[in-house]
């Protein structure tokens, strides 16, 4: 390989485009491992139908968005808004109980 070239991505633009690297995907993987431990080697839950995959997938990343709040870097322990708080997707945090009924 020579070189890399970075080209712009839908909605990202200028300075938040340098912000992307593999650590961010990384964490997310290590975060869907946890989620869902159907993905854990060894694990006897894993269904072989992609459907149930589908859907579990479906479901993590739903929760993960509307429902998850993760915490600020530091000490302050403060929580931040949900991801589809901060995209403007939503205007308050989802309980388990509402992201269901938007689902079925």
């Amino acid at each position: 390989m020579v070189g890399t070239k970075r080209t712009g991505i839908k909605g990202i633009r200028g300075r938040e485009q340098r912000t992307i690297c593999t650590s961010h995907v990384e964490r997310l993987n290590g975060t869907q491992r946890v989620f869902l431990k159907r993905l854990n080697r060894l694990t006897l839950c894993f269904s072989k139908k992609l459907r149930n995959l589908e859907c579990a997938f479906a479901m993590f990343a739903a929760y993960y968005n509307y429902c998850w709040q993760t915490r600020k870097p530091g000490k302050s322990g403060a929580k931040r808004p949900t991801a589809a708080m901060m995209a403007g997707l939503a205007g308050h945090i989802w309980t388990f109980d509402e992201l269901l009924t938007a689902v079925l």
